[in-house]
Parts: structure tokens; sequence; C-alpha cells
């Protein structure tokens, strides 16, 4: 397996372990309010009190499953990253 072949593997072991802390909240189902994402990284391990790099690579990952239609940007306006709300998408 060369580099990229395992960035890629790494970068989707990251959105099935988001995915996996989003399944298990209930504010996260598709008609729930949505989970900020402070909190999503907090339960994923990804979030780091003394610096933001962990907490953007949560927001990163986000942003990928919303691309692929697997969850949704609850509240657009919010302009704190952080304090943004995000669920599953109804299947």
């Amino acid at each position: 397996m060369n580099l990229h072949q395992r960035g890629a593997e790494l970068i989707n072991g990251l959105k099935d372990h988001i995915l996996e802390v989003l399944r298990g909240h209930p504010d996260a189902e598709s008609e729930g309010m949505g989970v900020i994402q402070e909190e999503i990284a907090r339960r994923a391990g990804l979030h780091n009190m003394g610096t933001g790099e962990l907490d953007h690579t949560c927001g990163e990952m986000l942003r990928l499953l919303q691309k692929e239609g697997l969850i949704q940007l609850v509240e657009e306006a919010e302009q704190d990253e952080k304090r943004k709300r995000w669920r599953l998408n109804s299947r």
C-alpha cells in the first residue's frame, strides 16, 4: 500500500468514526435538533482544549460527509464553526 492509499484509508476511517459518534447521539437523528461540532469532536476524541488543530480535523470530516450526502448542517447561519449543528440525513 502506498502513502496515498494509506491517507485515503485514514480519512475513510475518520469519517466512519464521526458517523459512529453521530449514530450514537439522539439529537443527531434525521429529525433531531443536531449536535454541535464541538461536542462531536469531544465525543470522537478529536478535541483538544489547548489547540484547535484536532477540532479542525473533525470539521473537515463533517464537511466531507456532508458532500457525500450522509449528514446535513442544521444551522447554516451560525458563524462560529464549533457551534454549528450537524445531523444524519434520512435514508
